[in-house]
C-alpha cells in the first residue's frame, strides 16, 4: 500500500473510531478535516517536486540526444582527414546513447511513479470533500431534529400556558390601546359603521311600508 493511502486510511479510521467514543462529533470531524487537508496540502508539494524532477530528466534527455547528434556530425566531418579523431567523436556519441537508453528507462519508471502519487493525491482530496459535504449533511439533520425535539416536548398542559400567554398578551396590548386612545377610535369607527348600516336598514323598512300603503 502506498505512503498516501496508509496516511488516507489511517486518518479516516481514527476519525470512525473517535466519533463512536466521542459526543462532540462535530469537533472531532473539523478536527479530522484539517489533519487531512494539512496532509493533502504536503503530498501536492512533493509531487510538484517529483514533477520537476521529471522535468529536469527531460531536459537532459534532451541535451544527451543533441550532443548525440553533434558527435555524430564531427565524426563525418573528420573521418576523411583524421581518422582517430572521427573514431573518438563515435566513442563519446556511444556514451550518449548509453546515457539516454539508461535515462529513458528512468523516465519510464518516473512516469508511472508521477501518475501513481497524482491519482493517490486526487482520491485523497475528493475523499476530503466527500466527508465535508457528509459534515454539513449531519449539521443539518442535527439542526432540524433538535428543533423538531423542541416542539415535541411542549406537552398539553403547556400548550394550555401558551395560550393563556397569549391571552394575557393581547389583553396588555389592549389596555394599553385604551389607555392611548387607540381602541375608542377603533369603536367610534364601528359605531359609525353600525349607524349607517342601521339607517339603511330603516330606509328599506319605510319603503316596505310605503308601498303597501300604496297597494
Amino acid at each position: 500500500m502506498s505512503l498516501f493511502k496508509r496516511l488516507s486510511a489511517t486518518l479516516f479510521s481514527r476519525v470512525d473510531q473517535a466519533v463512536s467514543q466521542i459526543e462532540n462529533h462535530d469537533a472531532v470531524i473539523d478536527a479530522s478535516i484539517r489533519d487531512a487537508r494539512r496532509a493533502a496540502a504536503q503530498a501536492k508539494v512533493r509531487l510538484a517536486r517529483v514533477r520537476n524532477d521529471g522535468q529536469r530528466l527531460h531536459t537532459k534527455l534532451k541535451a544527451l540526444r543533441e550532443a548525440e547528434a553533434s558527435w555524430t556530425e564531427r565524426a563525418r566531418t573528420s573521418a576523411e582527414n583524421d581518422e582517430d579523431t572521427a573514431l573518438e567523436c563515435l566513442r563519446r556519441r556511444r556514451e550518449c546513447q548509453r546515457q539516454a537508453a539508461e535515462l529513458d528507462s528512468t523516465l519510464e519508471r518516473h512516469a508511472e511513479l508521477e501518475r501513481r502519487l497524482a491519482t493517490e493525491v486526487q482520491d485523497l482530496e475528493g475523499r476530503i470533500s466527500e466527508i465535508s459535504q457528509q459534515r454539513n449533511l449531519m449539521r443539518t439533520r442535527q439542526s432540524a431534529a433538535e428543533a423538531l425535539r423542541s416542539i415535541n416536548t411542549i406537552d398539553s398542559s403547556k400548550t394550555i400556558d401558551i395560550d393563556d400567554t397569549f391571552e394575557r398578551w393581547e389583553i396588555q396590548i389592549t389596555e394599553a390601546e385604551l389607555a392611548t386612545g387607540q381602541a375608542d377610535a377603533s369603536d367610534s369607527l364601528e359605531k359609525q359603521f353600525l349607524k349607517a348600516e342601521d339607517r339603511e336598514a330603516l330606509r328599506a323598512e319605510l319603503h316596505a311600508i310605503t308601498c303597501e300603503q300604496e297597494n
